[in-house]
């Protein structure tokens, strides 16, 4: 895919730490939760519960942190840090992913497809988490428990797709601006044979490469 730059030297460059955070914490909440299933002590058992949601909030956050910083550094990179500033930078993550693709190289991320909806709903879990309010505790009110338990659902749900959508994100952005340019990284072996993947996703993740394959076949 042509790209105005093939090659910069840039300074400050996160992205890829956060991708690596995201991924080690996830990793570490799965971990602790199957420690958690196989303690009967009840004390040691809540501790490691509240530390699997310490580690799935770090997964969330840092997914979405690996996200924004990718597609900043893509813009500066491909249309000038002057130019990215003034016109993009007021942009929400989101909207950055469709729009400074098809700036650069007149390309754009599939808006009905995978990657786009988990991205989605990534950045909705991320503000959930930034912007968090507390409410009332009162079990008086009528579906209480229905609702503490809709809450721990969701969260799951977003722990679980905080991973996934860096996953899907950079395999069909291979598709959409290249091997070379993937604003994150790309994930294929052949172009990356230093790549290795956790075993504890090695289901998510080639579940997530079958899923962009047919996307692209």
């Amino acid at each position: 895919m042509v790209h105005p730059r093939d090659y910069s030297s840039r300074i400050n460059t996160l992205y890829r730490v956060y991708f690596d955070i995201a991924e080690e914490e996830y990793v570490s909440c799965i971990d602790t939760e199957v420690k958690a299933n196989c303690i009967a002590d009840e004390y040691e058992k809540s501790k490691l519960t509240s530390n699997a949601s310490a580690h799935a909030i770090k997964a969330i956050v840092f997914a979405s942190l690996c996200v924004e910083s990718a597609i900043n550094d893509y813009a500066g990179t491909q249309l000038g840090d002057k130019y990215s500033e003034k016109h993009l930078a007021n942009l929400d993550v989101v909207s950055k992913w469709v729009v400074i693709p098809n700036l650069v190289c007149g390309r754009s991320i599939d808006k009905s497809g995978p990657a786009f909806k988990a991205l989605t709903k990534l950045v909705k879990a991320r503000n959930k988490l930034v912007h968090n309010r507390s409410k009332e505790f009162d079990p008086t009110v009528p579906n209480f428990v229905e609702s503490l338990e809709k809450n721990k659902i969701n969260f799951k749900d977003d722990f679980e797709n905080s991973l996934k959508a860096l996953y899907l994100l950079c395999m069909e952005m291979d598709f959409v601006v290249g091997q070379l340019h993937n604003p994150i990284k790309t994930l294929d072996s052949a172009f990356s044979p230093c790549l290795e993947i956790p075993e504890q996703v090695k289901d998510m993740f080639n579940n997530c490469k079958s899923i962009v394959l047919k996307q692209y076949s």
